[in-house]
This record gives structure tokens, C-alpha cells and sequence, in this order.
């Protein structure tokens, strides 16, 4: 597990990231109430990007699946294998200020990630399989 942090216009987005062999589970989260508000799933062998937004407290959906696209997009070429993203972020009386750097401080972290999965290459490991199962 790593953890990355950006802070920017009175505000930390945290990405923690868990590297299971070569597949990553990645939180992105902050401001003043963390939570789950989009997921975003990508197969490395398909191709195939999936996405879920919730309904946020007033029916509406939550918007964490722009900041989640903006990181899956910078790092999709650099990635071992798939990926299972959850975001959500919310600041209470949030301000124009704060909304524009969401992507900013989003595509920080996706390059501190891509750095350090850069270093991990090495350290993963194919799958054994036993041949007398058939």
C-alpha cells in the first residue's frame, strides 16, 4: 500500500493505492467528507472501462467520476494490469477555485502513481498454474 497527497485552494485529495501483483485498488479521496461517490473499473485485457456513479443526498449523482476519469486517463498506459477505482471528495460550500483544481491536483497524483509503478516493474510476478487440472 502507498499513499500519495496533493494539497491545493484549502484542500487535500489523498489516492491510497494498493498493488495486488499487477492489478491496482486505488482510493481517491478528500476535502471536508470523504466518501464512495463513483467507481471506475478497467479490464487490461478487454479494454473494457466500467463505470458506476451513485445518487448523492439530494438525488442528484455524484460528480467523483470526472476527478476518477482524469486519473484513470493518465496513468491507463502505465498500468500492469486492471484497475478498481473508488472517488469522492466534497467540500462543504465548495468555491469555483476549488472545483478547478480537483483535475489539477487529480492529475499530480496520477503522476506520482505512474512514477512509482515505473519503480514496481520489477517486482511482479506471473501466475503458476498446475497442469494436472483439466
Amino acid at each position: 500500500m502507498k499513499q500519495f497527497k496533493v494539497s491545493m485552494a484549502g484542500y487535500t485529495i489523498t489516492a491510497v493505492v494498493h498493488r495486488l501483483n499487477r492489478d491496482l485498488v486505488v482510493l481517491l479521496y478528500g476535502g471536508d467528507l470523504p466518501h464512495v461517490g463513483s467507481v471506475l473499473c478497467y479490464d487490461k485485457a478487454s479494454e473494457e472501462k466500467t463505470e458506476v456513479n451513485y445518487y448523492s443526498h439530494d438525488g442528484r449523482y455524484h460528480k467523483d467520476i470526472i476527478i476518477a476519469r482524469v486519473f484513470f486517463e493518465k496513468i491507463k498506459h502505465t498500468l500492469p494490469g486492471n484497475l478498481n477505482l473508488t472517488a469522492g471528495v466534497h467540500i462543504d460550500g465548495i468555491s469555483q477555485e476549488q472545483i478547478k483544481a480537483a483535475p489539477v491536483m487529480t492529475e499530480k497524483l496520477a503522476e506520482q502513481v505512474t512514477d512509482w509503478l515505473k519503480k514496481e516493474a520489477g517486482n511482479f510476478k506471473d501466475p503458476q498454474y498446475t497442469s494436472h487440472f483439466k
